[in-house]
């Protein structure tokens, strides 16, 4: 790597700090007999480096700047006292990886299953997740996307406030308890994902600022953190290096960049460009690794490409125009208001995008999903879809999106429906903790139900340690009723797409989709898929039957509820339901 500790050949260790303002800079070493400071020597273009066999794996250090202040390696490999602690010195070639002959999976054969880690058990730790791995493989997922794990302020935060990019949080676990998760993953035919929040720094534990200001773009700080200046060639630098850390150094399968770096600001566009590249000329030249985007309409210029033989810069886009118009569709008057949406949904579930926008990508290039972290997080209460959707309107729904052909994500307890919400958490300062509670619940001030003080006291406290306890999942509660009539659900849908549609997927062209509107309320799909056979999608997505229907052409996959398939017979179909059918090639 460009910046931090590197363990070189002979045993040595070499430091490197990007700090242009210092005029001196030192390594704070701590030994058993006490702190000893090793000079560094300044280098051009504002670099500090230092080789030294004094150090070793497992000591812990900081760096001194100008003999006044010490702080933790920005790109520290392991941070065990938390963001305000010393860094450790940590040899990656310790840990014996076994998954040495996995090579990923194709695109096509991806269900994402979106986690946090330290809520989805009670543990709340990288180990804790190891040991649902079958519990994922038996639902039917094959890759894990990770919620930023990066190393944040306090013992826990939703991850989007890390300052340390290249040190999982210690509350999770040992960075070697992390690499044995996603081999295990492996093993078990899965892939790993990570949600990779780099386009900025979180609001506490941020000492970067204070001897690198350019690192950082001018505007916004204090709640809203700092946001990185892509436009300095060392800054994007070392997000690259970040992004081929976490694929080299602990084999993750792929990443997902956050939306706010296709914002088009300085930079920025350089700096996805040349991390793609980065990435398919190194780890991506021998295994699937899999570059993700954040919702955004200019992400189609990412994930187009001209020659079908080459790959994509960028896999897929995450479609929040999709999921808005499915909730739009299931409970109108959503956090963002959707016109005419179930045009819009026809429009995002047949050629990826919303009407109007791009209509050369592939269905697989979208990442369709009914509920994920922000979604149920931006809600004051953090209520999950089936705590504010009836069970048929829901199932339908649920059947649309898993049986598409665009790869689905699930957010973790949602195929159980999990009675716990997903609430905005965070563990900072005293300083921070009043203004972001203050800040949370003006947010919603203009909302209906939450336009007085009294109202708004129902909020939960970002800070409260019972907020963040709250989301952590119920597992025994998958063995009763209703949580497991809507597991076996999900099972049953995700064996169909395993067996049925997904072998079918690779070969898609853009042009082979096309939708209708039936009646008020009523979807009909056909996606030519790449085998040439057709798949179809027949839907009647109100609250009275749907008459006057043709039936279209192969056998039934899925009907929901069961007494669709009959009543589609007759030219009908009930309320809240959905056919899928499958006609095989010529």
């Amino acid at each position: 790597m460009p910046a931090g500790a590197q363990l070189l050949e002979g045993g040595r260790i070499r430091f490197r700090l990007w700090a242009p303002l210092a005029e001196r800079v030192e390594v704070s070493l701590e030994e058993p007999g006490g702190t000893v400071l090793l000079p560094m020597e300044a280098r051009e273009a504002g670099w500090y480096e230092l080789s030294t066999d004094r150090a070793r794996a497992g000591d812990l250090y900081r760096y001194r700047i100008d003999g006044v202040g010490e702080f933790p390696d920005p790109a520290s490999r392991y941070n065990p006292q938390g963001v305000h602690g010393p860094s450790q010195l940590l040899d990656p070639g310790q840990f014996v990886w076994n998954d040495c002959n996995w090579r990923g999976r194709p695109w096509e054969e991806a269900v994402l299953y979106e986690l946090h880690v330290g809520t989805f058990t009670p543990q709340g730790t990288f180990a804790a997740v190891r040991e649902r791995l079958d519990y994922l493989r038996e639902l039917g997922v094959t890759a894990i996307q990770l919620l930023p794990v990066a190393a944040f302020a306090g013992a826990h935060n939703w991850g989007y406030d890390g300052v340390l990019p290249f040190a999982p949080a210690a509350s999770y676990g040992h960075p070697d308890e992390l690499k044995d998760l996603i081999q295990t993953a492996h093993h078990k035919g899965m892939m790993v994902l990570l949600d990779l929040a780099c386009h900025y720094f979180g609001p506490e534990g941020n000492y970067l600022h204070l001897y690198a200001p350019a690192f950082f773009a001018a505007g916004a700080t204090g709640l809203a953190g700092r946001s990185i200046d892509a436009a300095n060639p060392v800054v994007r630098e070392f997000i690259i290096h970040n992004a081929l850390y976490w694929l080299e150094e602990f084999h993750f399968d792929g990443l997902r960049l956050n939306a706010a770096l296709l914002q088009e600001q300085a930079g920025q566009s350089e700096l996805l460009e040349a991390l793609a590249r980065a990435v398919r000329e190194g780890p991506g030249r021998d295994r699937h690794c899999h570059l993700l985007l954040g919702h955004d309409r200019r992400a189609a210029r990412y994930v187009h490409w001209h020659d079908h033989s080459a790959p994509r810069r960028y896999e897929a886009v995450w479609n929040d125009a999709a999921q808005q118009a499915m909730q739009e569709v299931l409970i109108g008057a959503g956090v963002t208001a959707v016109d005419r949406p179930l045009d819009q949904l026809g429009a995002c579930l047949s050629r990826g995008s919303t009407a109007g926008g791009p209509d050369s990508l592939l269905p697989n290039a979208f990442v369709t999903f009914l509920q994920d972290h922000s979604c149920i997080g931006s809600r004051a209460l953090g209520e999950r879809l089936h705590q504010l959707v009836s069970p048929r309107p829901l199932g339908a729904m649920v059947a649309t999106t898993l049986l598409a052909p665009m790869p689905p994500a699930l957010f973790m307890g949602e195929e159980f429906a999990a009675a716990q919400p997903f609430l905005y958490f965070c563990d900072f300062n005293p300083d921070l903790i009043k203004k972001i509670a203050i800040n949370r619940r003006k947010s919603f001030a203009h909302l209906p139900g939450f336009r007085t003080p009294k109202a708004r006291a129902r909020i939960p406290d970002p800070n409260h340690p019972a907020t963040f306890e709250r989301c952590q999942l119920d597992w025994n509660s998958v063995h009763h009723s209703p949580h497991a009539d809507w597991l076996h659900f999900y099972r049953r849908l995700l064996a169909v797409r395993h067996r049925e549609i997904t072998p079918r997927l690779a070969g898609m062209h853009e042009e082979a989709v096309r939708f209708t509107l039936p009646g008020e309320r009523g979807l009909l799909i056909r996606w030519t898929l790449g085998d040439d056979s057709m798949l179809s999608l027949l839907g009647n997505y109100g609250d009275l039957p749907l008459a006057g229907l043709h039936r279209p052409e192969g056998v039934v996959l899925w009907a929901e509820p069961g007494e669709a398939e009959h009543a589609l017979k007759q030219g009908q179909l009930p309320p809240w339901s959905v056919v899928w059918l499958l006609r095989a090639a010529g």
